[in-house]
């Protein structure tokens, strides 16, 4: 990825409304796992990049990073977070069992091998683990937005259950998410994509939301997280996954 969108995801990750809402439905699942546990947990995330799970999940336990990336470190260790591994998910320098949570948090859509790497999750994954996982969603969604993040993929909602399952993983939830926004995504990107030409890719964080829309849209997160609860959600821009070792 192009050290210019590491920059800009350290920039704005704070405040999105995209990045605040899959915190928050994070945080909810592992605070409920943390509680259950009854003590503090080993965390570890996968393709950490700029390290924000060490904040908002270091009242539940002791996080352990990983990431190829050398310019994702580095930004780390801008914010103090050291214990980060540069590595290959889908080869992990930890002994089986090792881990409480094992975080993939838009992770998986950036290996080759994303096969392999699930495998990696539930070997690590010690027994009664939590496993969270989120990605893209709907190869429909294409976009500069994917090209600049380096994607291999997006996901349906049946490929990445049975990918998850044929690694050895018993799917707790699977839901989509970011619902609400779906339509007005598709027509950005295809509109960005056809202007886009041959000029260079970027995220779709390049783009400055102003405050009450970041706003808006951070509520209605909320609104689905809580929904998500009773219902899986039948489309969305992301995927999200609970799982643990089958």
């Amino acid at each position: 990825m192009d050290t210019a969108e590491f920059d800009k995801m350290f920039e704005v990750e704070e405040t999105n409304w995209w990045y605040r809402g899959r915190r928050a439905l994070v945080r909810k699942w592992v605070r409920r796992h943390f509680e259950l546990q009854g003590r503090r947990l080993r965390i570890l995330d996968i393709a950490c990049a700029t390290g924000m799970s060490f904040r908002f999940l270091a009242d539940c336990g002791d996080i352990r990073g990983i990431d190829i990336s050398r310019e994702t470190i580095r930004l780390c260790r801008t914010r103090g977070i050291d214990r980060i591994v540069q590595c290959d998910a889908m080869k992990l320098p930890f002994r089986d069992g090792s881990f409480d949570v094992v975080l993939a948090l838009d992770a998986l859509e950036h290996f080759p091998d994303d096969e392999l790497a699930i495998r990696e999750i539930r070997r690590v994954a010690r027994p009664g683990a939590l496993v969270l996982v989120t990605v893209p969603a709907f190869m429909f969604l294409w976009s500069p937005h994917d090209v600049a993040y380096h994607h291999f993929r997006r996901y349906t909602r049946g490929e990445l259950g049975r990918k998850l399952e044929a690694g050895g993983l018993r799917l707790r939830k699977l839901s989509y998410y970011s619902m609400t926004v779906l339509p007005p995504v598709f027509v950005m990107r295809k509109l960005r994509g056809a202007a886009r030409g041959n000029g260079p890719a970027h995220s779709d964080f390049f783009l400055k939301l102003p405050r009450p829309l970041e706003a808006a849209l951070y509520g209605v997160m909320r609104a689905e997280i809580g929904l998500m609860d009773a219902v899986s959600l039948p489309f969305g821009v992301s995927l999200f996954c609970a799982a643990a070792p089958g």
